[in-house]
C-alpha cells in the first residue's frame, strides 16, 4: 500500500473517533446533570483512577501506559469541562470571580 492509502485508513479511524469522543461526551453530560441534581461533585477521583487502571489493563499496545493516561486524562478533563459549561457542578464548588470584578 502507499502512503495516501494508509493516510485514507487514518482518516477513517479518526471521523469514527470523532463520533465515539462526541457519544462519550454526551453520556458524560448526563452523568453531569444527574450529579447536578443530587449536588455531587463533578469530578470523581476514585471513578477517574478506575477508568485510567481499566484502560491501562486492556491496552495490547503499541501505545505504552502512559500514552494511555495521557489520552485519558485530557478526555476526562475535556468531560469536565464540558459539563460546567453546562452549568452543571456551578452550585457544587465555590463561585470563582474573574480578576478585577468586587464583591459588593
Amino acid at each position: 500500500m502507499r502512503i495516501d492509502d494508509w493516510r485514507k485508513k487514518i482518516d477513517a479511524i479518526d471521523t469514527a473517533l470523532l463520533h465515539l469522543l462526541n457519544l462519550r461526551t454526551e453520556l458524560a453530560l448526563e452523568v453531569g446533570r444527574l450529579k447536578n441534581e443530587s449536588g455531587t461533585a463533578l469530578r470523581a477521583p476514585m471513578r477517574e483512577q478506575e477508568i485510567l487502571s481499566r484502560m491501562k489493563a486492556l491496552n495490547p499496545g503499541p501505545l505504552d501506559g502512559e500514552a494511555i493516561t495521557n489520552i485519558y486524562q485530557v478526555m476526562l478533563n475535556e468531560s469536565i469541562r464540558t459539563q460546567e459549561r453546562h452549568g452543571y457542578g456551578k452550585r457544587n464548588s465555590k463561585a470563582v470571580r474573574p480578576r478585577g470584578m468586587v464583591r459588593s
